[in-house]
Order: C-alpha cells, then sequence, then structure tokens
C-alpha cells in the first residue's frame, strides 16, 4: 500500500512540476513594438582615384584624379526589400515608404538622413528614389573634374547586402562604390544611367 501510494505522490509532483514549467515558458509581450526605429545614415568616402605613379610625381607630373567636388540628391522616398532585386516599377512598388528629406549635401565625412520605421526583420536591399521635387527642381547635382552635371529624372540609388532590424538603431550605408562610380562621369551617357549601374554597401 505504502509503495502505491509513494508512486502515485510521485507521480503527482511530476505532473505539477511540468506543468509549472511549462507555464514559465517565455510568452510573447503584446505590448513590445514590431517595428525597428532605423537611422540612416551616409557613410564616409574618398574621392580621389587613379593615383599617378610615383614616378609620374617624381618627374613633376599631375595626378590624374577624378573627383566629385560637389553632389547634392534630392530624396522623394526609399524601399527596405527582403530580397536583392532591382525594382521595376519604383513608383508603384508595394515597399514603398515616404522619405521626402528634401536636398541632401553630401560630403566625404558623411550624411544623416534621417530615421525611419521598418518591420523588424532581415533586409537585402534599400532603394533611394531621387526626383526632382526640391527647390532646384533637380534630382540629383554632380561636379567633378570632367564638369557640372544635373538630372531632372528619377534616380535609384541602391544598396544590397544584409541588414538585420531588430532594435532601434543606425545604419550606415556604404557609398564609396557610387562615389567611385561618380568620379568617371564625363556625359558619355546620361547621369541616372551612370549613376544606377552600382550599388553601395549595406549591413550591420
Amino acid at each position: 500500500m505504502k509503495t502505491t501510494l509513494t508512486k502515485t505522490i510521485l507521480r503527482t509532483l511530476s505532473i505539477t512540476v511540468a506543468v509549472a514549467l511549462i507555464g514559465c515558458g517565455k510568452k510573447p509581450d503584446p505590448a513590445a513594438p514590431s517595428s525597428a526605429n532605423v537611422q540612416l545614415m551616409f557613410g564616409s568616402f574618398t574621392t580621389a582615384q587613379n593615383q599617378a605613379p610615383m614616378i609620374w610625381k617624381l618627374l613633376g607630373m599631375k595626378e590624374a584624379n577624378a573627383a566629385v567636388t560637389s553632389l547634392k540628391m534630392c530624396f522623394k522616398r526609399l524601399r527596405i526589400k527582403a530580397d536583392d532585386v532591382d525594382t521595376v516599377s519604383p513608383a508603384s512598388d508595394s515597399n514603398n515608404k515616404d522619405f521626402f528629406i528634401g536636398e541632401v549635401i553630401v560630403s566625404n565625412a558623411g550624411a544623416s538622413l534621417g530615421a525611419i520605421a521598418v518591420p523588424k526583420g532581415v533586409y537585402h536591399r534599400i532603394e533611394f528614389d531621387l526626383e526632382p521635387s526640391c527647390a532646384s527642381g533637380l534630382s540629383m547635382q554632380l561636379t567633378n573634374a570632367n564638369g557640372a552635371f544635373t538630372s531632372n529624372e528619377r534616380i535609384t540609388v541602391k544598396f544590397s547586402g544584409t541588414f538585420t532590424a531588430n532594435a532601434d538603431g543606425a545604419l550606415t550605408l556604404g557609398v564609396q562604390t557610387i562615389l567611385n562610380q561618380l568620379n568617371t562621369f564625363n556625359a558619355g551617357t546620361t547621369l541616372k544611367v551612370h549613376a544606377e549601374a552600382v550599388s553601395g554597401v549595406l549591413s550591420n
């Protein structure tokens, strides 16, 4: 009788402990935010390229640099996407978020763009649409060693990589590749085609 009673007590205790452990499991907090507030920034960059060989310098020859000396962008909207695929119709993409921060002067020290709230998750592409919506009536204004150039077309500036939005914070976008591309622009094609031919770096 004692053995049976002991087994019953032990079985009851085991069930009670199991239920208690299950009850202690972490439950989702319905009040927890489902989005992250992300501060977007352009990172710093250098603009001189094609440095002359040392022998050129010894002979007093100039360096063959094509440097961006001025760059302005007029921001209209952005898309933060889970896939790294070009948007076919930027103006009608379902990922669009208004990002009309106006005209931004991009310097080699970087530039703060502003904050955007995005659903928490992992992303592989950010696209900014530059449009002639600012007072200048231009989407991009560029000056490099080849001259001064402007565009009033919609230009999509892309960043590819991996970005995990799981908490509020800052995201610095690598723009060196884009600036290298703009360094070489000489009106051989449109500024839109030239700028959209490369992607910057998206990572955290």
